[in-house]
């Protein structure tokens, strides 16, 4: 009698999870547009999103004004100052010279610079990817890279001990990249990640872009921020939803690196302190890889902001359900970490 009522319960639990319902892209689609929306007209978003799922867009809209003053609409080909973002741009570009052969991430950075000073040689390339190398921001110039240290240097820590957020360090990585390479950055992100990719509406912002999204305040205001100069392996990089989109498809091949190689993106390199960055969830157990925060396990995905005055960024990857978010925004009154996190409820069903 016992094993009949247990064969009568399990047959109803799978009747229960065969019949479960597929989320209907349509209707997943409606429920996006209904949230963004409605951030939309409460002043909390301007610009485009894009959410795709096991290599379908599932939903990719703009709203609000790319140009105020013009009434251009944002759509999801309208180009972004993605800010920080550019960072997982470096460390790509890192690997792929590594892969070529020209370095390796384990290398001393005095390796690529001239006369560098003594406290820097324990500094490897990987630290400067992955946010641990420990130098201060006035311990670097906008020289070549062979020149951009200064003698009068010093450290917060020892190399990979720790995690503190900094410019500085992917600058320097950008500078090695055109030592090496004998490129400008530029040019080389363009000729071996954004050519190869079809990422045609990508590139480093040279500020001559009159196409680009002005960047506004808040959702009041008429008058747009006047953009920010000298950035550069940091911070430079402009973009679209449907390029960061290629970009997010990009990782699960290997057209621009084999798998082992972009494994390393997103391995733990050095923990990120709890409470800091996008610890305020409550979760704890954070680490930061190649140009990528890497939320704890439970969490499910990486994920990289930008910000810059007038601009805001998100992109986020839950890698095993290929699964990617990504926000871009042209005013600053935002908040894209919740809103990316009712988007994800909404798709797993939470």
């Amino acid at each position: 009698m016992k094993a009949k009522l247990l064969f009568l319960l399990l047959a109803v639990i799978l009747s229960a999870c065969a019949t479960q319902p597929t989320p209907d892209p349509k209707a997943l689609s409606a429920e996006f547009d209904a949230l963004v929306e409605k951030n939309h007209q409460a002043g909390l978003f301007d610009g485009s999103v894009l959410v795709a799922q096991n290599g379908q867009v599932i939903f990719s809209k703009g709203y609000g004004f790319a140009d105020r003053e013009k009434k251009i609409a944002n759509t999801p080909q309208t180009k972004f100052r993605i800010a920080s973002v550019t960072k997982q741009f470096t460390a790509m570009a890192i690997l792929l010279l590594q892969q070529q052969g020209k370095l390796n991430v384990d290398d001393s950075i005095c390796d690529y610079i001239t006369n560098c000073p003594d406290i820097f040689k324990p500094v490897k390339i990987r630290h400067l990817l992955s946010q641990s190398a420990g130098i201060p921001n006035s311990t670097a110039y906008s020289m070549p890279g062979d020149q951009m240290l200064s003698r009068h240097a010093t450290l917060f820590f020892q190399p990979g001990e720790q995690f503190k957020y900094q410019d500085v360090t992917f600058n320097i990585a950008g500078r090695i990249i055109e030592t090496v390479s004998g490129q400008s950055y530029a040019s080389f992100l363009k000729q071996n990640i954004f050519e190869p990719l079809g990422m045609s509406n990508s590139d480093v912002d040279d500020m001559k872009q009159t196409d680009m999204a002005k960047g506004y305040a808040d959702a009041q205001s008429d008058i747009a921020i006047n953009p920010m100069y000298g950035l550069f392996a940091e911070g430079s990089v402009y973009s679209t939803a449907e390029d960061l989109y290629r970009w997010d498809q990009v990782m699960y091949g290997d057209k621009l690196l084999p798998q082992p190689s972009l494994k390393a993106m997103f391995t733990p390199q050095v923990a990120v302190p709890d409470g800091e960055y996008y610890g305020f969830d409550g979760s704890t157990g954070w680490s930061y890889g190649f140009g990528w925060f890497i939320a704890p396990k439970e969490l499910g995905y990486v994920i990289h902001g930008g910000m810059l005055p007038g601009y805001r960024t998100e992109i986020r990857r839950y890698m095993d359900d290929k699964v990617v978010i990504i926000l871009l925004t042209n005013h600053e009154a935002v908040d894209l970490y919740n809103t990316a996190e009712a988007i994800a409820d909404k798709l797993f069903g939470n």
